[in-house]
Formats: structure tokens, C-alpha cells, sequence
């Protein structure tokens, strides 16, 4: 029973160590080999163009810091806030598809980690995720998971991942804290951290809406690769990986103040949230080098 479960790519398939064991063997197969990754690398063109037709045409994105995400090389986690289902749909084919296709390389495209009820629904769906280099995770089943054990497999081979510190979406639109797991796979991995804030996707798709709006402003700023060193070379333990979680956050609070506080915010928020950004980035060094996109 355990194995038809788990063949079917529904979630709470994986029961015992060897089906955890296969499942990861399989996920390493998706985009193995030169027709694969050849594959791999159209649909997600293919998608990028899509998605940057949605947001410059149909919506009104502005892009700041782009040069920095220009200047990175992998590996490295992408961390952003989280506001939507499809925010890797609405921010990467913008932020990575120019240089993805310019450059000609599948490493460019971020991998992504997004809930496995959510989106791996059917054999079709699930077979076009896994070219467009997603790998299914359940909340709440920890770093212990045959995803997030592909996940530091890809990073220690070199791909960009792009998870979400706080671990889930935002309902209010305010950015909530770091989550531990997270933080454990930044400092596990010992990996680079370039953060990203957006704004706006949220009333692209608003909570509880399946109907995509077109005409909204978006805003995303990209920041300076997040200094981690003086945490990295600390023992391994929970509150050390909470600590990495809540950099991870500070420096998108301050991203998110510097949009506001430069007059290149998309939307209003409340006067508050940007006091706490100011209390919470306290220290952290301005960023240096923005850019219009």
C-alpha cells in the first residue's frame, strides 16, 4: 500500500526509510542526462517568457539591485518573503530568465521547494513541476524528508535554490519570523544567502482568490549576499539555526524599508511595519549598489 501511495505522487507516501530512499533516487532523475536537461531548460525558457509577458506587459514590475543578482555565481539560497502560491512564478522568470537564456545554462533556474498538496495534483502537473526543477516538501515533516535531502544534494552541486526563512505565506502582508529549518539548512550547507524582497504580488493574486489580476504594480529588490560567516562558525543547535532564519528576515525587512523609504514602494503598508524594520535592521550595514530593472 505504501508503494501505490507513493507512486502515485500523492502526499504522506514515503512511511519507511527504503521508500524515503527510492523517492530520492527518483527526484535525482528528473533532469539527468543532456535530453532532460536540454528539456528542462526550453520548458522553463518557455515559462520565463510567460512570466515576464505577465508581469512588464500585462502588470507594471519594477526590478531594483538586478546587477547584484547578475554579479552572483551558484551555489546560493534565494530567500524571500512569501505572499503568494505562485510567487516563484511571478518573481523568477523576471529576476532569473534574462540571465538563464542569455547565458544558456540550466544552472541559472533556481530549483524550488513548494508544498507537495498543493501542486503535485496529477501525473501531467507533477511530470512539468519536476522539469521546471521543483522538489515537493511537507510542512511540518522537518529537514528529515526525502525533498529537503535532494535540496542540499542540489546545492552541493552547484544550483540556486529558492525557499521562503519565514515558511510559509504571509496572510497580512507583513513579514513574519524565520523558521528553524531553514536556518539549519543555510548553516548545514554553510551556504551563500542573497536576499530578495517583492511587494505587490499580493493583490495579484489575493488570499482565497483563483482568479489572476492584471494592472498591479509590483516592486522587487534584490539585496547584497546576506554576511553569515560569524553564525556559520558557530556549534551547530537549534538557536543557532534560529539566528541564521532571523538574519535571513532582518535582511528582508530591510530591503523592504529601503524600497519604502527610496519612494519605490508598490503598495502602502502601515506605518508600524516599517518602525519594526527600522528597529529590527538595526546594525545591519546599508546595501550598496541599486539599480533600476
Amino acid at each position: 500500500m505504501a508503494r501505490a501511495a507513493e507512486n502515485s505522487g500523492q502526499p504522506g507516501a514515503v512511511n519507511t526509510a527504503e521508500d524515503a530512499q527510492k523517492r530520492l533516487e527518483r527526484m535525482r532523475r528528473w533532469v539527468r542526462g543532456p535530453f532532460n536537461q536540454f528539456l528542462s531548460f526550453i520548458i522553463q525558457g518557455l515559462v520565463a517568457l510567460l512570466g515576464v509577458i505577465y508581469l512588464k506587459v500585462l502588470n507594471r514590475t519594477k526590478v531594483y539591485g538586478r546587477k547584484v543578482l547578475r554579479q552572483q555565481e551558484p551555489p546560493y539560497l534565494y530567500v524571500s518573503n512569501h505572499l503568494t502560491m505562485i510567487d516563484d512564478f511571478l518573481m523568477d522568470p523576471v529576476l532569473f530568465g534574462p540571465i538563464a537564456m542569455s547565458r544558456f545554462k540550466l544552472k541559472y533556474f533556481p530549483w524550488h521547494v513548494p508544498e507537495e498538496k498543493n501542486f503535485f495534483l496529477n501525473p501531467i502537473l507533477s511530470w512539468l513541476l519536476q522539469k521546471c526543477q521543483a522538489i515537493p516538501i511537507t510542512r511540518g515533516r522537518g529537514v528529515f524528508q526525502p525533498g529537503m535531502m535532494r535540496v542540499k544534494e542540489l546545492l552541493q552541486e552547484g544550483k540556486i535554490i529558492h525557499i521562503y526563512p519565514e515558511g510559509t505565506r504571509s496572510r497580512s502582508g507583513d513579514i513574519g519570523r524565520g523558521q528553524v529549518g531553514v536556518g539549519k539548512l543555510a548553516r548545514e550547507t554553510k551556504m551563500k544567502v542573497v536576499p530578495v524582497y517583492h511587494e505587490g504580488t499580493q493583490n495579484i493574486l489575493p488570499v482565497g482568490s483563483k482568479k489572476l489580476r492584471i494592472n498591479q504594480r509590483v516592486s522587487i529588490i534584490v539585496g547584497e549576499p546576506v554576511e553569515m560567516d560569524d553564525l556559520y562558525a558557530l556549534p551547530e543547535s537549534r538557536e543557532v539555526f534560529l539566528k541564521v532564519a532571523e538574519r535571513m528576515v532582518t535582511h528582508i525587512r530591510g530591503l523592504r524599508l529601503k524600497l519604502h523609504e527610496d519612494g519605490n514602494q508598490a503598495i502602502d503598508i502601515p506605518a508600524d511595519w516599517l518602525d519594526e524594520d527600522r528597529r529590527q535592521v538595526n546594525g545591519v550595514p546599508e546595501e550598496q549598489g541599486w539599480e533600476d530593472g
